[in-house]
């Protein structure tokens, strides 16, 4: 399941995933976030919310790494993503270093409230 919201006042998009997010989620998402980014300006924020997330099914990866080069393309400035797990962590970041340019920072967070300090 997904969960996909824009605050055009902070220039953010926060995307949540939880409990299985498979293919048909995935594309949602993405056909989405294609008809919603433009109501973002360049220089925007992501915000990835895995916390309650339990499973990633492998036939969703391509639509989310498709997810990662819109965003990527329509100019995000800062990735931060809320991951509990370290381990869990790993996949995305190796997407990360494919999928967005080498100047844009990820910053992972074990927990929502750990964000603040990263939102300047």
């Amino acid at each position: 399941m997904y969960l996909l919201e824009i605050d055009r006042t902070l220039n953010r998009i926060h995307i949540t995933l939880s409990d299985r997010f498979d293919e048909p989620q995935a594309i949602a998402l993405l056909d989405e976030i294609r008809l919603r980014m433009g109501e973002l300006e360049r220089d925007f924020l992501l915000l990835c919310d895995l916390t309650t997330l339990e499973e990633f099914s492998p036939s969703a990866r391509s639509h989310f790494r498709a997810v990662m080069d819109l965003c990527n393309e329509a100019g995000v400035r800062k990735i931060i993503r809320i991951i509990p797990h370290p381990l869990d962590n790993f996949g995305l970041t190796i997407m990360s270093y494919i999928h967005y340019d080498s100047g844009i920072p990820v910053v992972t967070c074990k927990a929502l409230k750990e964000v603040s300090k990263h939102l300047k």
